[in-house]
């Protein structure tokens, strides 16, 4: 498996072969996010977007964010969809390691619904909170 960052100018080639990866996981920010300004935030160079593949096809993708907080700068691990996650998500958790560290980051973060705990926990990540939401229109 392949694990590869991929270069602004070269999104719009493969979004088609995301799109439906990222869509569900776009669809659970309760209106925050939609696919265009997603497609917008990545070709735009503000969001990176990660694709796991072979020599068959695209398996999988992530977006992140370096985020700069006042006193701390990370790796925000936003949206994420594919098949087989088991087979290429420890390699692309290795690479965005590297990527953080290369970017100067001390941390990566990111919300997840409640079924990748099992990843997360496997991979060092700690359960600091949970994220609570209620809509007012």
């Amino acid at each position: 498996m392949n694990i590869s960052l991929v270069p602004q100018d070269h999104v719009f080639s493969i979004w088609t072969q995301v799109r439906d990866y990222l869509e569900p996981a776009v669809a659970t920010s309760n209106g925050r996010w939609t696919m265009e300004h997603l497609c917008a935030s990545v070709t735009g160079g503000r969001t990176q977007l990660w694709i796991a593949f072979d020599e068959e096809k695209i398996w999988g993708c992530m977006t992140t964010e370096v985020v700069q907080y006042p006193a701390r700068k990370v790796l925000a691990m936003h949206f994420l969809g594919g098949e087989d996650f088991d087979n290429w998500y420890p390699e692309m958790l290795q690479n965005l390691t590297r990527y953080s560290l290369d970017m100067g980051c001390d941390g990566m973060e990111g919300v997840a619904r409640f079924g990748f705990w099992k990843w997360l926990k496997a991979d060092g990540f700690n359960k600091t909170s949970a994220f609570y939401e209620k809509g007012l229109h």
